[in-house]
């Protein structure tokens, strides 16, 4: 019987060794944990398209950072209205013919945000055939995909009702904390996928320990500080100014609710660093892997650069090159919290190129099972 499903029992059985023969190789499972890098072609062949499909999760990580990246200088710039309130369409055309500088800076960006869907689509695609709907890297990938396409509706909403460039509508005032928290659930989707099919995670446990739980809090603080920093960037760009007293006179005669709404940013920032920092030291003091302190280190360091970078930017009345520089600096800082507070879920049963469970169309027997 055994025979027939393609599974060979050898004599070390009593040793829980069993060897499951599919399609071109054989592979064999010792102890019930995990199979060799080296126990056949079809173990590396594997091996092999977990690391390109690391690799590429990776890749599909940095572009999108980059695409995000140039939709901050296209606010910041105010080229948001740089192709009207048509959309897809670019002024009533797929391409712009003799356009403006902030035309290009939109179109580009639409452009470079529809690739981002189609490689996110296409990564989405290669993990659930790959690992199964079920797996976390193929959850992660899916969740990708879906804060893609609403990231693509945001951009949509945003050019057709006109709040772009100089608008401070109450609309987009109200929409733009919803825009930046899904910009951040993409962000960490796309960061997640990666980071797991590289680390080999096969699970999430349902109960990470306690410096995890304040890794989760020091995330949601993140995304409350980011929508509060789109208010002050709005203000920022809505009502500029040539001194830092002309800036304070704002605060006697507030032209708009924004010039008020600023003010929460840094109050939030400066409670957000202390409790982040609180955290990264615990992992620094108590029994963190090496991977969870280094990561503790990079984000208590980027923490440090986030309160100089955003004292400097007012300052110096908002350059845009510091406001760019501050708002990446704050996507690395939320990909680190979001690194930090997977290491306390994940079940790894494997290193990179190895695998806990046998591909499709094979047999699993665990050892000591009884055999027909």
């Amino acid at each position: 019987m055994l025979r027939m499903v393609g599974v060979d029992v050898r004599s070390a059985r009593s040793v829980g060794v069993v060897s499951l023969t599919v399609g071109e190789g054989t592979r064999q499972r010792t102890d019930g944990l995990r199979f060799g890098a080296r126990d056949s072609p079809l173990t590396a062949r594997y091996a092999l398209v977990s690391k390109r499909f690391a690799a590429f999760a990776w890749g599909v990580l940095v572009y999108s950072l980059a695409v995000i990246g140039w939709g901050y200088y296209l606010r910041v710039s105010e080229s948001g209205d740089g192709c009207g309130t048509d959309w897809p369409l670019c002024e009533g055309s797929f391409v712009p013919v003799q356009a403006s500088f902030p035309t290009w800076v939109e179109y580009l960006h639409r452009l470079s945000s529809g690739t981002v869907l189609l490689l996110v689509l296409g990564m989405a695609i290669w993990a659930v055939r790959a690992l199964g709907r079920d797996h976390p890297v193929a959850r992660a990938a899916a969740w990708s995909l879906v804060f893609t396409v609403t990231e693509s509706m945001f951009g949509a909403l945003l050019v057709v009702a006109g709040w772009v460039a100089g608008d401070f509508s109450a609309g987009r005032v109200l929409i733009r904390p919803f825009q930046v928290t899904n910009t951040f659930l993409l962000m960490a989707a796309l960061g997640l996928t990666a980071w797991f099919a590289s680390r080999g995670v096969q699970e999430w446990t349902t109960s990470p320990h306690q410096r995890g739980a304040r890794m989760l809090r020091a995330g949601l603080l993140l995304i409350f500080l980011a929508a509060t920093g789109s208010w002050a960037g709005l203000a920022g760009t809505a009502f500029p100014v040539e001194s830092l007293s002309e800036g304070l006179g704002q605060y006697l005669g507030p032209e708009h609710l924004l010039i008020y709404l600023r003010t929460v940013h840094p109050i939030v920032a400066a409670l957000t660093a202390v409790f982040i920092v609180r955290v990264g030291f615990e992992y620094r003091r108590q029994g963190a892997s090496g991977t969870e302190r280094r990561l503790a280190l990079a984000m208590m360091s980027l923490v440090a650069a986030q309160l100089v970078l955003g004292s400097v930017t007012i300052l110096l009345l908002h350059p845009v090159s510091l406001r760019l520089l501050h708002l990446i600096a704050a996507d690395l800082l939320w990909l680190n919290v979001v690194f930090l507070w997977s290491c306390s879920r994940e079940g790894r049963g494997a290193r990179p190129g190895r695998t806990d469970s046998p591909p499709r169309g094979s047999v699993q027997i665990q050892p000591g099972a009884a055999l027909p």
